[in-house]
């Protein structure tokens, strides 16, 4: 049984990585791309796509982690083996990154994407009424919490990989009978 728990926490980590990856490289690739231009000419309408596609990707990342911290707590469990401390810290580490670029730097960089383009947001302000002080502001600090984000995501997929990799480790390491001893093949004879 803990040898079909640690294939289940493969896969959900093979899926929660594959989630990550997918995260980066449609947001590379598509909402920054130049054939977006005609599609959605404005760049506010870019990012409000972006803040609703990296929403339901925290989503799905939230449930994957929550999968794999049940995963873990029952192959403990049912394993009776020692607590996978090394195993259990790290994924907390992963779902502190995810959670705080989720549930922090998302709606920060969601109100900081609204004050950078009033004009798209609140559609009875006209162009100028704000000043352009106060959106030049807004779109640095928009450009700076933008880079902490994407170091945080960078860093929570390192994160998953090395984690994926030491559960596939435990997972090799699972079916191995104890080593025995040089002295053991000629007693047993």
């Amino acid at each position: 049984m803990a040898s079909f728990l640690r294939y289940l926490a493969l896969l959900n980590t093979g899926i929660w990585l594959g989630i990550a990856l997918f995260m980066f490289i449609v947001a590379m690739t598509i909402f920054t791309a130049p054939e977006m231009g005609p599609v959605l000419s404005e760049k506010a309408a870019r990012g409000q796509l972006g803040q609703i596609f990296f929403h339901r990707c925290y989503l799905a990342q939230y449930a994957c982690a929550g999968v794999a911290l049940l995963l873990l707590l029952l192959e403990w469990w049912i394993a009776k083996a020692d607590f996978p401390k090394w195993r259990f810290l790290l994924l907390l580490l992963i779902g502190g990154l995810v959670g705080g670029g989720g549930e922090w730097l998302a709606p920060k960089l969601e109100t900081l994407l609204r004050q950078k383009y009033p004009e798209y947001f609140q559609r009875a302000v006209r162009p100028g009424v704000i000043p352009a002080t106060e959106t030049d502001a807004a779109s640095r600090e928009h450009a700076k919490w933008h880079r902490v984000s994407e170091g945080g995501f960078v860093a929570a997929t390192g994160l998953l990989l090395i984690y994926f990799a030491a559960t596939a480790r435990a997972a090799a390491h699972s079916g191995r009978s104890k080593p025995r001893s040089k002295l053991s093949a000629f007693t047993s004879l």
